[in-house]
């Protein structure tokens, strides 16, 4: 696999943080500054962890790089983690200015970024799994659990 179609396989990762992060972001500053940590304890795990497994099941080995699909989870959680810390650094100085509170001024700010983090590895680790037992990738995720197609 060379460097390029390397790079563009990780393309996935700043756009569903995107997408995730604002949808959170908007979802938990309409509920208050009361749930706002509570839409991402929840919302986070529950978007991030089905998206990670789906797009890293059946990726098999980087030769290149020698990761599977853990070590591609744990990579993802990590730029996930570092997406949020940045947003936030550059997001709520300005949003606080308008709505007169801030979260990230918690002292548990910095264990809800982790939260990115590990639902990412969350992720790998089943994309990882599904490796190993060698299932086929023809499944997708559903409310009720994992069908097959």
């Amino acid at each position: 696999m060379s460097l390029v179609s390397e790079v563009k396989s990780w393309l996935w990762v700043p756009a569903v943080w995107v997408v995730v992060y604002s949808i959170l972001l908007i979802i938990g500053i309409g509920l208050g500054p009361d749930f706002y940590w509570g839409v991402m304890l929840v919302g986070v795990p529950l978007a991030i962890a089905p998206i990670t497994y789906k797009n890293l099941v059946g990726g098999g080995c980087s030769l290149r790089f020698q990761i599977c699909a853990l070590v591609k989870g744990m990579i993802a959680g990590m730029i996930f983690f570092g997406l949020t810390m940045v947003a936030d650094s550059l997001l709520w100085p300005n949003l606080s200015l308008s709505l007169g509170w801030n979260p990230t001024t918690l002292s548990v700010t910095d264990l809800f970024y982790q939260i990115w983090f590990f639902s990412g590895i969350i992720g790998g680790f089943g994309a990882r799994i599904i490796e190993v037992r060698g299932y086929h990738t023809g499944s997708e995720i559903t409310i009720a659990g994992y069908q097959d197609s």
